[in-house]
């Protein structure tokens, strides 16, 4: 894949950044003229049609400095270092301050079918809500607006999640929902952001990486190739689902319940089922 190579990456990142930037500049110039007509005509219309162009304006803007930023972290890094190479998720979670974070995506019945991180413990941290069916995504999802817990308010929130999250050193966790249409198909999450508002910031966040990146019209679905559509884990689920005798989501909580029991993620595990030979333990010799 062409974007594997950094300066490749780095100059597709900056030419999606100055597209985004170019729909930033026609957004304030609609926005300035809805003003305008509003001044001579005193029309709400024309008021709530500036404030939409000026929300996209800065949307846009946002979007176009996360690309930015990705572009600069991939283009200085060197491959063979001691450093992993920089994602794309890092510049996404940066733009909120520092910390880690994660994206789903979901279908329509809410159903994970991909995933990206920001880091290893963020990555931890959204297999955990996979695993236990608990956490900052999927309430956000569910609910349709953004979510935020600090402290012991994770374990009051979703127990099982929050013990676990805690265990990583995650103290705190917001999320809100990725919407198209005003229908959820996915969910950020952020991890240890300081002063963090999830209904304002991370919602913005959310919206730009919708409307710049995951479905605009430069867009880039797989997020500079980070995004992990899982097939691996529904391979694993297809083998041990026929290895066991039991139904796909059995098969599934199997690999979920052994993810849970080492400390792994439900990726890693799958990978052990369908490269290794990993048998679980209530599949038959």
């Amino acid at each position: 894949m062409a974007e594997d190579r950094p300066g490749v990456a780095a100059e597709h990142a900056r030419r999606r950044a100055v597209a985004a930037r170019v729909r930033a500049a026609a957004s304030a110039d609609a926005a300035e003229r809805c003003t305008l007509l509003w001044q001579q005509d005193g029309s709400e219309r024309h008021v709530r049609l500036a404030a939409f162009h000026r929300e996209a304006a800065a949307h846009h803007l946002a979007a176009a400095e996360m690309q930015e930023a990705y572009a600069r972290r991939v283009g200085a890094w060197a491959p063979g270092g001691q450093e992993s190479r920089p994602r794309f998720m890092g510049s996404v979670v940066a733009a909120c301050g520092p910390g880690g974070g994660a994206l789903v995506l979901l279908d329509q019945s809410l159903q994970q079918l991909a995933v990206a991180s920001s880091d290893a413990r963020a990555e931890k941290a959204q297999d955990l809500e996979y695993v236990l069916g608990e956490g900052p995504m999927r309430e956000a999802s569910r609910r349709g607006r953004a979510v935020v817990a600090v402290g012991s308010e994770l374990v009051d929130r979703w127990p099982q999640y929050g013990r676990g999250v805690l265990d990583l050193g995650i103290r705190a966790a917001a999320a809100a929902p990725l919407m198209a249409d005003r229908r959820c198909f996915g969910a950020i999450a952020v991890f240890d952001q300081t002063g963090l508002s999830p209904a304002a910031e991370l919602q913005d966040i959310a919206a730009a990486l919708t409307t710049d990146i995951l479905l605009g019209p430069d867009q880039d679905p797989l997020l500079h190739g980070e995004i992990d559509e899982q097939s691996v884990i529904h391979q694993a689920s297809g083998m041990v689902a026929e290895r066991a005798d039991c139904t796909i989501p059995d098969a599934l909580a199997l690999i979920k319940a052994r993810a849970f029991r080492e400390g792994a993620t439900t990726d890693g595990i799958a990978r052990r089922v369908v490269h290794s030979g990993l048998r679980l333990t209530s599949e038959p010799e």
